[in-house]
């Protein structure tokens, strides 16, 4: 699974993209957006447009009664990212997950979707890369 979390109250998506990120892989990233026509050009007081993801999903997330929680839903915004510092050293958060490592393209096609990564993953990775 990619980085990621909860929107915080007052924060845009892409502001949760980086916090998550820095949170579970003590990474610094910049968001990166497709390019999209600035609607409030000639009215800047009125807001900012933000960045765009390359995809927006809807997951059923099934009941988990280990960990108390009712099957819920979760909105995704998925973000392309790259490094602020290519020195920067990736850094497990422990308490989000047990393992975490850098995957090729040609190794993240070689998973199984059915038992090494969910299929929806799988194709948003492939297809953005």
């Amino acid at each position: 699974m990619p980085a990621g979390g909860h929107v915080d109250d007052n924060e845009t998506p892409e502001e949760t993209a980086k916090r998550e990120c820095k949170e579970e892989t003590g990474l610094d990233v910049e968001i990166i957006g497709s390019e999209q026509p600035d609607l409030f050009e000639r009215n800047t007081h009125e807001g900012t447009m933000l960045k765009k993801p390359i995809a927006m999903m809807l997951e059923e997330i099934p009941a988990r009664p280990e960990r108390n929680e009712p099957a819920h839903q979760h909105m995704d915004f998925l973000f392309i990212a790259k490094l602020m510092d290519e020195t920067q050293v990736l850094t497990l958060a422990e308490e989000e997950a047990t393992e975490m490592r850098w995957f090729t393209k040609e190794e993240v096609a070689a998973l199984d979707s059915k038992k090494e990564i969910f299929g929806n993953v799988q194709r948003y990775i492939l297809e953005a890369l």
